[in-house]
């Protein structure tokens, strides 16, 4: 799992984080020489008709999203996001966060070397 804390300039928890396309936040993990690429959500990623399929197929099956609930506007998100993700190979990577604070996209870059 990793884990962001989204933090104000004044280092405290960010307390005006809203819902982004339906999630908390967005990842992107990519290896520097682009074989990797992967776009990771708080909850895992699937795509929205696999889950729809699944969810429709399980006992009791609905057509709505009960098992991974997309965020509405007007849901509080929690500053502290993690996603789950492991690297397939070693390697330089960079991830890039995205989150929604008081109706603007925030972008946060980060560098990773995994051995």
């Amino acid at each position: 799992m990793f884990r962001f804390r989204v933090t104000g300039s004044d280092g405290q928890p960010a307390g005006d984080l809203e819902p982004y396309m339906g999630m908390a936040a967005h990842a992107e993990f990519v290896r520097s020489d682009g074989s990797v690429f992967a776009h990771v959500h708080p909850s895992g990623s699937a795509a929205m008709a696999a889950m729809e399929l699944a969810q429709a197929s399980a006992p009791g099956g609905s057509t709505g999203m009960e098992m991974s609930r997309m965020a509405m506007p007007g849901d509080r998100v929690d500053p502290e996001i993690s996603f789950p993700y492991g690297f397939p190979k070693p390697g330089l990577y960079r991830v890039f966060v995205q989150v929604k604070r008081a109706g603007k996209i925030e972008t946060g870059v980060f560098d990773a070397n995994v051995e």
